[in-house]
């Protein structure tokens, strides 16, 4: 079995069992019978929100352990000390237990005060509040280099101007996982784009400059906006469609337990849904960037190494690829798809960071970020 297949497995085995359990947790109201119904108290709140998010660490702790450490080292692929791991795991945990537990008890609270309404704007806020601290949440776990400090950079700004597209506000992360591919943060409007600083090891200035290139035409185009306020308003209704199941709400522990519940199965959803949206965001990337001069032959040659990187799986069966994957493989890339000339970019994946705000569960439990924290963060995108 390849190192992708084992990582796919390991996805569905993850995301199997968090659903499993979600949805047990739904038709046999547990909720309502195991936890606190009172409206009374924040700090017991607070107390059960902590308990429920050690709980859902410990077990995540197989597949984190697997994902991140266990199967690079079976397969060969970078891996760093196990002592580092564990110094970023208890990072990346903390960040999103921290997460949870401020976000859950604020729409606890506001719940009370206003009800569905009061929940839905502290989502609206804190969800805001992620895309605005996406890159400082990273900059706990990497280290960003200034781009003016990267000798090639001068050569990717010449070429950019070459193919008529302008020169973006530009950071490198020093991660040490090659599963890392960086992606845009920020705003509309204030945008920035994350590359990983191992990408200079691999890739020339040419190569570095069409990746560059089609994460600015994501921007320009408006692609990646379109993405970024679907898969807000994805979550938001994923939210209002659980508070709707029997014994959900958000003015109690038991409420909100079945809410986050419902909302872990409506990401699943988003799970086999989604993706097709990012691959076809992805097609008119490629076409459009071709159509500022970069040659078919740079970017295919770009995304070839890219790939062997990352999994180097550049064929799939299609069933897989329509069901797991929302960066298209590097055989169907070649192929002349039917797309929009802009699309929802990174829709899938930015869904699944942005759930963090609504207590979502499978953020993690991906086959692309299992058991790596950098990528809780920033999820790999094309």
């Amino acid at each position: 079995m390849t190192y992708a297949r084992s990582r796919l497995w390991l996805g569905m085995t993850g995301v199997g069992a968090v659903v499993t359990f979600a949805f047990l947790a739904i038709i046999t109201a547990w909720p309502a019978k195991a936890l606190p119904t009172d409206t009374s108290s924040l700090t017991n709140d607070a107390l059960w929100i902590g308990t429920g998010a050690f709980g859902f660490l410990l077990m995540m702790v197989p597949f984190d352990f697997l994902g991140g450490y266990l199967l690079p080292r079976r397969f060969g692929r970078q891996t760093p000390p196990f002592s580092i791991f564990i110094r970023r795991w208890l990072v990346g945990v903390t960040l999103q237990s921290t997460w949870f537990l401020c976000v859950g008890s604020a729409i606890l609270w506001a719940g009370r005060s206003a009800g569905i309404g009061g929940a839905l704007a502290v989502i609206a806020i804190a969800a805001l509040a992620q895309i605005v601290l996406q890159g400082r949440m990273l900059r706990a776990l990497v280290c960003n280099v200034p781009d003016d400090r990267i000798e090639v950079m001068s050569r990717v700004r010449s070429q950019l101007r070459t193919w008529r597209l302008p020169n973006p506000r530009l950071q490198f992360a020093d991660s040490s996982d090659p599963g890392f591919t960086g992606g845009v943060i920020g705003l509309p409007g204030r945008e920035e784009i994350i590359i990983p600083l191992h990408w200079l090891d691999t890739l020339d200035a040419d190569q570095i400059a069409a990746v560059i290139a089609r994460r600015v035409e994501a921007i320009q185009s408006g692609s990646r906006s379109y993405g970024l306020a679907f898969a807000l308003l994805w979550i938001f209704a994923g939210f209002i469609v659980s508070t709707g199941l029997p014994g959900a709400g958000v003015t109690s522990i038991a409420e909100l337990a079945t809410t986050c519940c419902g909302f872990t199965c409506w990401t699943f959803l988003g799970l086999l849904v989604l993706p097709t949206l990012s691959r076809r965001a992805c097609f008119a990337l490629d076409i459009r960037v071709v159509g500022h001069g970069i040659s078919a032959n740079l970017l295919s040659r770009s995304l070839e190494r890219l790939d062997r990187l990352q999994d180097d799986e550049p064929k799939r069966p299609i069933i897989i690829e329509t069901i797991f994957h929302p960066v298209p493989s590097i055989s169907n890339r070649t192929v002349t798809h039917s797309v929009p000339r802009v699309g929802f970019w990174h829709v899938a994946r930015t869904t699944l960071f942005l759930s963090w705000s609504c207590l979502g569960l499978l953020s993690r439990a991906v086959h692309c970020n299992a058991g790596r924290p950098e990528l809780w963060i920033m999820l790999p995108t094309d």
